[in-house]
């Protein structure tokens, strides 16, 4: 049985499919298997900031604060095509979910 990790800086996931992939490395068919991986290590990233700044390096992250309709999230990529979108509160990220780049068309 895999040793559960510990959320640090994560308060908790949009979906429990993606909170089971970094909790217990469960995958899952909304993963596609190229970007695994990287999903992983920018899960890491953001799981040991200790501020959103602290997710600017490296570069690669690329982060950004969204405007409307997502004015107070921020975005972090994962490849050219997916992103990690949350709510930096309280020393906290909130909300964290995978996007295919469409959160431009968010509910």
């Amino acid at each position: 049985m895999t040793t559960p990790l510990t959320l640090r800086s994560i308060s908790d996931f949009r979906d429990t499919w993606l909170e089971d992939f970094f909790l217990y490395g469960r995958p899952h068919g909304k993963i596609p298997a190229e970007i695994a991986s990287a999903l992983m290590r920018k899960l890491d990233i953001i799981n040991a900031a200790t501020s959103y700044r602290d997710l600017r390096s490296p570069p690669g992250n690329k982060l950004e604060a969204l405007s409307s309709p997502l004015l107070g999230c921020y975005l972090i990529r994962v490849n050219r095509q997916y992103r990690l979108i949350f709510i930096w509160s309280g020393g906290k990220a909130k909300g964290i979910y995978l996007d295919p780049h469409t959160y431009n068309a968010h509910r």
